[in-house]
């Protein structure tokens, strides 16, 4: 499981590094016994009652239900770049201070690296019309889904298992596009991920509030939620088999999303929008002429290959390249800035094709996705002339590396157990 040791001594010991955390919904009840939120919402040191906002908040309500009684001063920051709009809002929530120091090392100074980025995204956004792009991201995402469903009608049409996996692949990348939903207002399209199985809920939790607020830290839950198989960490306590044969670990992968649907069944943690993972075997059955038996196969076929992929993709994609930081490396004082976190947490990759049909379903430009993720991933392109000024003025290196490299990073790091030191990894900080 995850270290009870942090880079931040704030975090060491704290109950969300607890071995008993074993899903998204563990996580969130840990987060409100921490964050001194008293059932409000808590933003830097202040506590807000957003009860009667939660159905007229724009980003739909499902974000201040799950976050009730918990700290979303970077999920706030984050998700409005419109600070000032967002803040005005606020005021007429705000109940009193809170009585504890926030848990969280990360700061958002008005003078630092993230909120210097901001400000100059939000300008810049403020001369595009984002419905137009957003159009794009849309097409991409319906288009990958119909290839993934059309492709079962195949299958179950010849009867030929071998086209299966074509089918699951075409679900992966399908389901990788509609991440980009899931980070934005409530949508349908967000629930795309739970033809594979994924819960929508769940997935906001672990995915957004989690790996996207905490990356790589003892707080993001995609880093300890697979311990014993995978363990990121840099510590001596990872398993013979993680750290002597890391490229055995994709064994695991096409039993990650279905273990994920198991333990949530366990828990009965599940909810009406499960029910969509039965659309895929539905097609299967009423669209051909198979049994039962090969409905079950096929359609078990495309999960796990599915899964498999996803997995592999999302691994391979920005975090897990061992210049990166991961918790239990040293730190500085710069890094508790939240964006130059979000920049030392993920290596910029060298794009073999400058295409929204591949950066979408490929976790593309993950740096800025990370640092604006509620941002559509079809604006991001616009930004990066802007994010790569404000880094050389910070003095950040934002080289980019080869996807070959990257994607050879991560089982380097699953084999490495001594911490970075910044100054030795060839940074500029």
């Amino acid at each position: 499981m995850a270290p009870r040791t942090s880079s931040w001594p704030v975090w060491s010991g704290i109950l969300s590094t607890d071995k008993n955390i074993k899903s998204a919904d563990d996580w969130i009840e840990a987060r409100r016994k921490e964050d001194g939120a008293d059932k409000l919402w808590r933003i830097h040191d202040g506590l807000y009652d957003l009860e009667e906002w939660i159905h007229k908040h724009p980003g739909g309500p499902q974000w201040l239900e799950i976050t009730k009684g918990t700290d979303i001063t970077e999920l706030f920051e984050s998700h409005h770049i419109n600070g000032k709009a967002a803040t005005a809002v606020m005021h007429k929530f705000y109940v009193r201070q809170a009585e504890s120091p926030r848990k969280s090392p990360f700061t958002f100074k008005t003078d630092g690296f993230y909120s210097v980025l901001k400000s100059r995204v939000a300008k810049k956004l403020s001369y595009v019309d984002s419905k137009s792009y957003h159009v794009k991201s849309m097409l991409v995402v319906d288009i990958y889904y119909l290839l993934a469903l059309a492709m079962c009608v195949v299958v179950t049409q010849t009867q030929n298992f071998f086209l299966a996996p074509i089918g699951g692949t075409f679900l992966a990348l399908g389901t990788v596009a509609s991440h980009n939903f899931t980070h934005l207002k409530d949508n349908w399209r967000m629930y795309y991920v739970q033809l594979v199985l994924l819960s929508v809920r769940e997935w906001r939790i672990s995915h957004v509030l989690s790996h996207h607020i905490y990356t790589n830290t003892v707080q993001d839950l995609e880093m300890s939620l697979l311990y014993p198989f995978i363990h990121w960490f840099p510590t001596t306590d990872k398993p013979i088999t993680v750290r002597l044969f890391p490229y055995l670990t994709p064994i695991i992968y096409p039993f990650i999303i279905p273990g994920q649907l198991v333990i949530r069944t366990f828990k009965f943690n599940n909810d009406k929008a499960d029910l969509l993972m039965f659309v895929i075997p539905a097609i299967l059955m009423f669209c051909g002429q198979m049994t039962i038996i090969s409905v079950i196969i096929a359609w078990l076929i495309i999960v796990l290959t599915s899964s498999f992929m996803f997995t592999f993709i999302g691994f391979s994609a920005s975090h897990h390249f061992p210049d990166n930081f991961h918790d239990g490396d040293y730190v500085n004082d710069e890094y508790i800035d939240w964006g130059i976190h979000q920049c030392k947490t993920s290596v910029e990759r060298n794009e073999p094709i400058n295409n929204i049909f591949v950066t979408i379903a490929t976790f593309g430009d993950h740096t800025l996705h990370h640092l604006f993720p509620a941002l559509d991933h079809s604006l991001i392109p616009l930004l990066k002339e802007t994010f790569e000024d404000t880094c050389k003025e910070f003095d950040l290196d934002i080289t980019p590396k080869s996807c070959t490299a990257i994607m050879h990073g991560q089982f380097k790091q699953l084999s490495r157990i001594t911490p970075n030191n910044p100054k030795n990894i060839g940074t500029n900080i």
